[in-house]
């Protein structure tokens, strides 16, 4: 464009050479370290952008509460549960699951309360592959009760898997285990098979 046809008296008749705008782009960048110069009652401050970032960021992180990641207690035994009540310890299944943990000899030892955890996978909806949940539990020994669980990692019900290291004994849902002698005596044993007692 001609230098000639930019002079002009009236600056809106270059209007259509900025029809989308003016815009600012600055040529370099400005450093962090740059110092700012503040004018309060005629004293002159200087402050150090560097320093004043320091601070903030020092008081920043003090006031962080750090996130650590939950650690799953050790456990003999885990029992994962199905169940629609939302609770870890269904209180319907209170008496069952302690009687049949109460029997269990590992190393001709009798389990304890504290040696085994119970798991209502309904309190985990994003726990959608259980052998990725099954990997992450602190034990060697986990028993399934459910007859509503469907996975790829098992195939079949009232059957024993190996699983990153850990046993796993699938059976059926502990109040169908409970429901007649034939259901308890088979499930009693898959527990001492699984268990060696």
């Amino acid at each position: 464009m001609n230098e000639k046809i930019q002079i002009v008296d009236n600056p809106l008749l270059l209007t259509s050479l900025f029809s989308e705008g003016i815009f600012y782009i600055p040529n370099e960048k400005k450093s962090i370290d740059e110092e700012v110069v503040n004018i309060e009652n005629q004293q002159v401050e200087v402050l150090n952008k560097e320093t004043e970032t320091v601070e903030i960021e020092k008081e920043i992180t003090q006031n962080v509460v750090e996130i650590k990641k939950i650690e799953i207690p050790v456990s003999t035994v885990v029992n994962i549960i199905i169940d629609a009540e939302l609770a870890h310890w269904p209180e319907k299944l209170n008496e069952p699951l302690t009687k049949m943990m109460g029997a269990l000899r590992i190393d001709g030892k009798p389990l304890t309360l504290a040696d085994f955890a119970v798991y209502n996978l309904s309190l985990y909806p994003e726990v959608t592959d259980i052998s990725k949940f099954i990997t992450e539990l602190n034990t060697t020994n986990v028993l399934i009760w459910s007859t509503k669980l469907k996975t790829e990692a098992f195939q079949t019900i009232n059957s024993e898997y190996l699983m990153a290291n850990k046993k796993v004994l699938w059976l059926k849902d502990v109040l169908d285990v409970m429901a007649n002698n034939e259901s308890k005596m088979e499930a009693w044993i898959l527990m001492k098979k699984f268990f060696k007692m």
